[in-house]
């Protein structure tokens, strides 16, 4: 369980930091005061569900190669 657990925590990671860029686009009207490469509407939400869902299937495909689970 605890092989499964940082395993799973270290895809997470590496799998958000490659999804973060993906669909990003920049405000077109910057207000004063506001970063010119802030994103308009960064989907973390969306972002985060598929890096878990992504991470949950490699880590089990990682333990299956590895004879740890099933």
């Amino acid at each position: 369980m605890l092989t499964f657990l940082v395993i799973f925590v270290i895809l997470w990671w590496l799998i958000l930091f490659l999804i973060l860029p993906i669909g990003v686009k920049k405000q077109e009207s910057v207000k004063f005061g506001n970063d010119p490469g802030a994103p308009n509407n960064p989907m973390l939400k969306k972002k985060f569900l598929v890096t878990t869902i992504i991470s949950f299937l490699l880590t089990c495909i990682t333990l299956i190669i590895k004879n740890e689970i099933f």
